[in-house]
């Protein structure tokens, strides 16, 4: 009995065993076919990364010149450089309103735009002051202008005249030097169109006037004021400037005051006269008027400033008193010959730019 039981157990334990490998087996082969059968999802198609093109550097407006002060509405369109285009008809804009303050001259080659202000500055000063805001195309640039070229200082004029005579867009007087040939003192370094016309100057700045600092003139068009005795006329030479106007102080040098200036040695009030830099091709002129019953003239500090914040970096000071000439299309623009003929003055020499047949101008071109 005990045997039989023993059997019957062994039975059932190999059909247990036998289930359970089938039940293995029928696992495994369903999950082979669930694994076969199942789909597979589609790969998203992700489209390449492509670079976004970088803006294109919009020379327009990174060239573009924005006028100190802006033209009248009637103005023609300028290029981005501030020019009238080639085929300008006419070739050329005219304003000449000495009501309004307003002269420009605008061509293909040179902006010119004066205005007029007037106001209460310093030490209760009343001032009249011009602004001459410049521009060029490069290679045109400013010539000094002698009336007597074989005898420099020899000849003197009155400077509308002077200007009127060579047809001188714009003229304005300049740094003494034929004057000082003239009383044969130091003329200074002078090169003039490339010629290097006197190298003697001090070796240090000096504290009067002049005190033959210098403003360089290169073939870029930028400008550079220098100390006197900081360079001399070889060196210019070397380095290729063009031309040199030696008076002083310097005003600004790479945006910086000059030291004369932040002394206070020249404060008394004055008619002025500065040329600067603002940029290469880029100058500004500030004329000042005084010693007469609307401008008591004025310190250079107030000049050195005032052209800091119309954006110079490099001016010097020119000649003063007097001798302070702003010209435009021949006629004097400075008050000069109507509030100041008892001591009005004439001059050797003056800085100009630009020519134009004044003979043809009629009154319908002076808006």
């Amino acid at each position: 009995m005990m045997k039989k039981g023993i059997e019957i157990l062994k039975r059932l334990l190999a059909c247990a065993a036998a289930l359970v490998m089938i039940l293995s087996l029928a696992t495994a082969a369903l999950a082979e076919e669930t694994a076969a059968t199942e789909e597979t999802p589609e790969a998203i198609a992700v489209p390449e990364a492509t670079e976004e093109p970088a803006p294109a550097a919009d020379k327009e407006d990174k060239a573009a010149f924005s006028p100190l002060y802006a033209l009248r509405d009637d103005a023609p369109d300028l290029t981005s450089e501030g020019f009238l285009p080639e085929d300008s008809d006419p070739s050329y804009y005219l304003v000449m309103d000495d009501e309004a303050g307003e002269w420009t001259y605008v061509d293909q080659q040179i902006f010119i735009n004066i205005r007029r202000f007037q106001d209460v500055v310093e030490r209760k000063r009343k001032l009249v002051w011009y602004e001459t805001e410049i521009k060029v195309i490069p290679g045109v640039k400013f010539v000094t202008q002698h009336a007597n070229p074989e005898q420099i200082g020899r000849r003197f004029r009155m400077a509308e005249d002077f200007a009127k005579q060579i047809n001188s867009i714009l003229a304005f007087s300049d740094d003494f030097y034929g004057f000082r040939v003239y009383q044969k003192r130091r003329p200074g370094i002078i090169i003039q169109n490339g010629v290097l016309l006197a190298n003697d100057s001090l070796k240090e700045p000096h504290y009067t006037l002049p005190s033959y600092d210098l403003i360089a003139l290169y073939p870029d068009g930028s400008m550079k004021t220098y100390l006197a005795g900081s360079i001399d006329g070889e060196e210019l030479m070397a380095q290729g400037a063009t031309d040199t106007w030696c008076f002083g102080p310097v005003l600004l040098s790479e945006g910086q005051i000059g030291q004369q200036v932040i002394d206070k040695v020249f404060e008394y009030a004055n008619p002025r006269q500065a040329l600067g830099m603002i940029e290469p091709n880029h100058y500004l002129l500030m004329t000042v008027e005084g010693r007469n019953k609307r401008s008591d003239g004025v310190g250079l500090i107030w000049v050195a400033e005032k052209m800091k914040e119309l954006g110079c970096t490099e001016a010097l000071n020119l000649d003063g008193g007097n001798s302070v000439k702003l010209v435009f299309m021949g006629e004097l623009v400075n008050s000069d010959r109507h509030y100041n003929k008892k001591n009005d003055r004439s001059v050797t020499s003056l800085i100009t730019l630009g020519t134009f047949p004044l003979d043809t101008l009629s009154q319908t071109d002076e808006q």
